[in-house]
């Protein structure tokens, strides 16, 4: 997986600068926060800078709760997503595509959890966040 494309410490990525290496993807990305801010009333963005190995993060937070992380990439971005127990066999009785549950089956258990990461490309990536951020808010 690569890194951010936003990697000077220097200088906070603005809504300009994603929409332009995004591309078309901006779209999936403005959806992404406007789900979350109308289905659950809360949406705070707030960019982190990891260092120069990661970049410039977006992370989405839901009542001061953590819902994912945006890798911004070339013309497309990147999503990381922690789940609990509970979350995680939610999504493996789900509808979601196998190859998502997959990613879960084989992702390292940590103490918050099981971390995916899942490229947004097109509309179906898209539908299937948005079902994971579901999954993970309720």
């Amino acid at each position: 997986m690569e890194e951010s494309i936003f990697n000077n410490k220097l200088v906070e990525p603005d809504d300009k600068m994603v929409t332009k290496e995004l591309g078309e993807t901006k779209e999936y990305l403005n959806r992404i926060c406007e789900f979350i801010e109308n289905e659950y009333n809360d949406l705070r963005p707030e960019w982190k800078f990891y260092g120069k190995k990661c970049g410039w993060v977006l992370k989405l937070f839901n009542n001061e709760r953590n819902v994912l992380f945006i890798v911004p990439c070339t013309g497309h971005f990147r999503i990381a997503l922690t789940f609990g127990d509970k979350a995680v066999n939610s999504v493996m009785i789900s509808k979601l595509p196998d190859r998502i549950k997959k990613e879960f089956i084989t992702a390292r258990k940590y103490i918050e959890g099981r971390t995916v990461q899942i490229d947004i490309r097109s509309e179906v990536d898209l539908e299937n966040i948005l079902q994971l951020i579901k999954i993970k808010l309720n």
